[in-house]
């Protein structure tokens, strides 16, 4: 446990030691932290850099943000589906009673993947939104605040 949070503690340190604008270093941990819910296969964290880079964000914030909530993958995929199943519903329980052929297998396959997809974009931009905008407003205003308490009141 204590491991944990000395790691967090760490890159939240470095997070804030980061000098950069404020814009930058919320857009590069934004992007970052998004390329979570997209599945990557283990290349999340250099595609959080590269992406972060792309958009003229802070690369080290994105990496930062890449490798933040990874262990979350998993719930991230499944709210992905959830949303998009919110979005376009579709009774596949009732579907997977009745499948005929390979094609209504098929055809229940494909609407999971767009049920996926279009939950992806929107839990994307959802909390892209929320997340940029607490980033900065916390850098802009409380950085060194932060940076203090982290260091010195912090004790683990």
């Amino acid at each position: 446990m204590k491991y944990q949070q000395r790691k967090v503690k760490y890159l939240l340190i470095k997070l804030l030691r980061l000098e950069d604008s404020s814009h930058s270093i919320s857009l590069g941990f934004t992007l970052g932290l998004l390329v979570n819910f997209v599945p990557s296969f283990g290349l999340g964290p250099i595609i959080s850099t590269g992406l972060a880079r792309l958009f003229r964000g802070n690369s080290i914030a994105g990496f930062i943000g890449g490798i933040c909530i990874i262990w979350a993958f998993p719930l991230l995929f499944y709210l992905n589906i959830v949303v998009g199943d919110l979005v376009l519903p579709y009774e596949l329980h009732e579907q997977l009673n009745t499948l005929n052929d390979t094609t209504d297998a098929l055809l229940a396959g494909l609407h999971v993947g767009k049920s996926f997809i279009v939950g992806m974009f929107i839990n994307m931009l959802i909390t892209g939104i929320i997340v940029y905008f607490s980033c900065f407003a916390l850098l802009k205003r409380y950085r060194k605040q932060l940076l203090f308490y982290l260091q010195k009141k912090w004790k683990i």
